[in-house]
């Protein structure tokens, strides 16, 4: 019939999830994501933090920076809603590294 039976031999399971809750931050990360904040090429930080193994494609990287950290959601005088999500399509030639980024 095609269909298969999906087997999965593992040696250990870790639950993990998106919940930040269980985050502690020292204040030596304050002190250091501050520092970071402060500074006036930000963007360009995390933009060479996005894939650093991937050469190139700057602009590409500082706006998948920006999706990472979302937009801001807004609620205007007139009911509309805007939810804040940035979306990228992201379309180039063949073997441009598109999936890895």
């Amino acid at each position: 019939s095609g269909v298969f039976p999906t087997a999965v031999l593992v040696n250990d399971i870790r639950i993990l999830g998106r919940d930040s809750h269980g985050l502690v931050f020292t204040p030596n990360d304050i002190r250091a994501i501050r520092t970071l904040g402060k500074r006036s090429d930000i963007l360009d930080v995390l933009g060479r933090s996005v894939c650093p193994s991937i050469h190139g494609h700057e602009v590409i990287k500082k706006a998948l920076a920006l999706q990472l950290l979302s937009g801001v959601e807004k609620n205007l005088a007139n009911g509309t809603h805007l939810r804040g999500d940035i979306n990228i399509l992201m379309v180039g030639d063949p073997s441009t590294a598109k999936s890895q980024l």
